[in-house]
Parts: structure tokens; C-alpha cells; sequence
């Protein structure tokens, strides 16, 4: 099994999937009483729809493919943690991974996704100017950047090495996420 075969979802192989793409963009909607997101391909095909709710305790995200309603993948905030704290499901509840937000960093923000226990993933870079990398192994494996010319908040998703796409897609909305709570309680 080579590559993104080894993440592919039983239940959305049919089709083009955001385990195929290597360039995604997330698309945010503004005013919606959900958090909402699409997440399409370079030609603009929808790929995946993002939605959780506004006010909820703790956050929660389900991202399903538009197509045919299949749940890909899951993100559950934990409510009692020192830190922000996410964790990563696929489509039966198997944790993909646990995603923490680092309390104190000198420069710029950094989060890390972790499985068993172990460190996966490392996450960093601007978060509030949305221009980050993802890496494993000492690899750069994503970066996200903020597409400036668009009515609605979207981001550029490169996914450069050899990963499980939903880890990246679901970062993204939990940076997103992140920043957007953050942002609310410093007003």
C-alpha cells in the first residue's frame, strides 16, 4: 500500500476524496450559525463539508462527504483541559490522533498531534496571520496559508508528504477554530 491508500475510507472510495488531493482549500463561511466549512479541490469540486456549531461545549465537527452524507471524520474538543485539546476520529470512532495547543512558546505558536501517546505531528508557525507548516519526522508534510483576495475567510492546503490527509484537514479547522475562540474572548 502506497501513499494515501493506506488512509482511504471504505466508505468514501468512490469519487474523487481529500484523501486524493494534494492541494485543497478550505472555505469558511461567514454568516451561518454553525462553523461551517467546504473543503474542494483546485478546480473548485466540493470534496468535503465541515460543520460545527457556533456556541457548543465543547466543540464538535463532523466532516462528511457532500455526496452522499458519509461521515469521513470527526473532531471532539475535551471541556475540562489546561489546554486546548482535540481529538480526531474516523468514520467508526477510532482515534486518528489528539491534537494539543502548547501553553508558552517564545515565537509564535505552536500545537502537536499525537497517537498513542507519542508525538505524530508538529504544528507551527503564524496561526493569527493563518500561515503555518505541518511536520513529521523532522519533515515538512502540509503548510496552510491564507488566501488574501476572497469574500469569504479561505485557505490554501498544500499536503506535501506522505500523510493521512484527514489529519491536515481536520488541524486546519481546529487552528481555525482555535483562533476564532481566542480572538472572541480577547474582544
Amino acid at each position: 500500500m502506497s501513499g494515501s491508500d493506506q488512509y482511504r475510507n471504505p466508505i468514501t472510495s468512490s469519487g474523487p476524496s481529500i484523501l486524493d488531493a494534494n492541494e485543497l482549500q478550505l472555505t469558511k463561511k461567514i454568516l451561518s450559525l454553525r462553523e461551517h466549512y467546504d473543503i474542494s479541490d483546485r478546480s473548485g469540486n466540493v470534496l468535503a463539508v465541515g460543520e460545527g456549531n457556533l456556541i457548543q461545549f465543547p466543540a464538535k465537527f463532523k466532516i462528511t462527504d457532500p455526496r452522499n452524507g458519509q461521515l469521513i471524520m470527526q473532531i471532539e474538543g475535551k471541556i475540562l483541559t489546561i489546554r486546548h485539546q482535540f481529538t480526531m476520529m474516523d468514520s467508526f470512532g477510532v482515534e486518528l490522533g489528539i491534537i494539543k495547543k502548547k501553553l508558552m512558546k517564545l515565537i509564535g505558536e505552536e500545537l502537536w498531534l499525537e497517537k498513542d501517546g507519542k508525538e505524530l505531528m508538529r504544528i507551527y508557525g503564524n496561526f493569527l496571520e493563518h500561515d503555518y507548516s505541518m511536520e513529521m519526522n523532522g519533515k515538512v508534510v502540509a503548510q496552510v496559508h491564507r488566501k488574501w483576495v476572497t469574500i469569504r475567510d479561505s485557505y490554501g492546503i498544500s499536503i506535501l508528504g506522505d500523510v493521512d490527509h484527514r489529519l491536515v484537514v481536520g488541524a486546519t479547522i481546529v487552528v481555525e477554530h482555535i483562533e476564532v475562540e481566542e480572538r472572541r474572548n480577547r474582544s
